[in-house]
């Protein structure tokens, strides 16, 4: 009888589809480590049609033409929104999102810090593929819109990156694997 069971329990799964749509995935940036960042991001399929991702990264850069380094990390939560007929997470999307992030700059030359911390919203148009039921690919470009404030008590601290708020763009490659 417990063979029946769950051979008949196999099948409804299988039948079901719920094996076959793989609804889980984890992808780092294929660039990140060239700029010293470490990159990892999550995605749950909720339906067909959408899924939810959360990013993380940790970065240690020197701008280019100063002696900062700057350390720090961000997070962005992101909504998809699949369009193609492929169910998710397969297939091209639309992902409104949000980014924090924290940067601590250190200029060796007046041996001063500073703070970075900055808010976008951004709307991304993305194709991600899944090959051979394991791999996935997405690459995706968009607008934002920063929102950036400097901490600099000293008024000395070259961080590198413009303080001020404005448009920008958000461009990617990431490789990953879904289960």
């Amino acid at each position: 009888m417990k063979k029946i069971t769950i051979i008949g329990l196999a099948l409804f799964i299988f039948s079901s589809g719920l094996l076959a749509q793989k609804m889980n995935n984890i992808k780092t940036d294929l660039f990140s480590p060239f700029i010293r960042t470490g990159v990892l991001k999550y995605e749950r399929v909720l339906n067909e049609n959408s899924s939810l991702q959360i990013g993380f990264f940790y970065t240690g850069i020197h701008p280019r033409d100063t002696e900062t380094t700057l350390n720090g990390y961000g997070i962005t939560p992101e909504y998809r929104i699949y369009l193609s007929e492929t169910p998710a997470p397969s297939g091209t999307y639309l992902a409104p999102n949000i980014r924090y992030m924290s940067l601590t700059g250190h200029d060796p030359t007046v041996d001063q810090e500073a703070t970075l911390t900055s808010v976008s919203l951004a709307l991304n148009l993305g194709k991600q593929v899944l090959l051979k039921d394991v791999i996935l690919i997405d690459a995706w470009v968009g607008p934002l819109y920063a929102f950036r404030s400097v901490d600099d008590p000293t008024g000395e601290v070259n961080i590198g990156i413009p303080d001020a708020s404005g448009f920008g763009l958000r461009i990617g490659l990431a490789i990953g694997f879904a289960f």
